[in-house]
């Protein structure tokens, strides 16, 4: 009897402890398998596959310790691969690869603990070079919209990071911040930079004459004098410059008593020379000018 006691406690020693692999199912209504896990002492471990309602494969993706870890697929439900997505102990980590219905690569983005690390590449359906589209700043999670214009790839918002000094919020959510020369010149994401005079230009260039008319945001700018109609652009190009004006005080000034003009008239840029690009309400042309470094001004920011 004695043995037989020893016999029993040692089965039951190897159930309790013996990490236990057990695939589980989930089905449709139709009777379809929607999702197979496998699992090992209740937690998941191994691979889970995700399917359409029609039995086609949606997801597959490995797990450690009911975390997500390596490379997971997904998959359109005529089997077209979605995405690629790797992950780190839960997180998405690395090159995330996201593709078009056609499965023409559709982005390439890299990603550090869940958030998107830098800027990526981004393409349209036929693979070229998408030309907008959407980034939020991994500094502080704040979204933009980007354009490509020519051969350049532009912020096209006036940037709104909050620099630890050397920046000011006037109505920044609408206009961006106002920023000193020296902090214009590090504010920028990375991956991009303040525009020269001659990066400027060359947008100039490639959009022609009346530049004013086709950059200037189609809102926001006063309007003509003895007119009815308003100092607005056309936005041709999607750039949406807006009358954010400037403010002319030194860093040291309070901010109650610096004094900002131009609001709704003018829109002051900066270039990396710590000249700014000037547009007018009631003006096609625009104009460099120079500009005093302590003062605050809009900035733009170029793809390097």
């Amino acid at each position: 009897m004695k043995k037989i006691h020893l016999v029993a406690g040692a089965v039951l020693s190897t159930l309790l402890f013996c990490g236990c692999e057990d695939i589980r199912t989930e089905k449709y209504p139709n009777g379809n398998v929607r999702f197979e896990t496998t699992y090992v002492d209740n937690l998941k471990n191994g691979i889970e596959r995700e399917y359409y309602d029609n039995g086609t494969l949606k997801r597959e993706t490995n797990y450690v310790n009911d975390k997500r870890q390596g490379l997971s697929k997904e998959f359109y439900k005529d089997g077209t691969p979605e995405s690629e997505i790797n992950y780190e102990n839960g997180l998405m980590e690395g090159t995330i690869i996201r593709y078009h219905k056609n499965g023409k690569m559709a982005s390439k983005v890299p990603y550090k603990q869940n958030k998107q690390a830098a800027f990526g590449e981004y393409f349209d359906e036929s693979g070229e070079p998408a030309t907008s589209g959407g980034y939020k700043d991994p500094r502080d999670n704040y979204a933009y919209e980007w354009i490509r214009i020519g051969e350049q790839l532009w912020i096209a918002e006036n940037l709104n990071y909050a620099t630890a000094s050397g920046s000011v919020c006037q109505q920044c959510n609408n206009w961006g911040r106002l920023y000193n020369f020296e902090n214009a010149q590090k504010a920028c994401m990375e991956g991009f930079h303040m525009p020269s005079k001659a990066e400027w230009q060359t947008l100039l260039n490639f959009v022609g004459d009346k530049p004013g008319v086709k950059l200037k945001a189609g809102f926001g700018w006063d309007p003509l004098k003895n007119s009815l109609q308003f100092g607005n652009g056309k936005d041709d190009f999607g750039f949406g410059v807006k009358a954010g004006g400037a403010h002319f005080a030194k860093s040291d000034v309070a901010l109650k008593d610096r004094k900002f003009d131009g609001a709704g008239q003018k829109a002051y840029l900066w270039t990396s020379e710590g000249e700014v690009l000037v547009f007018f309400y009631d003006k096609n042309t625009v104009k460099f000018e120079k500009f005093n470094p302590e003062h605050g001004a809009s900035l733009r920011c170029l793809k390097d």
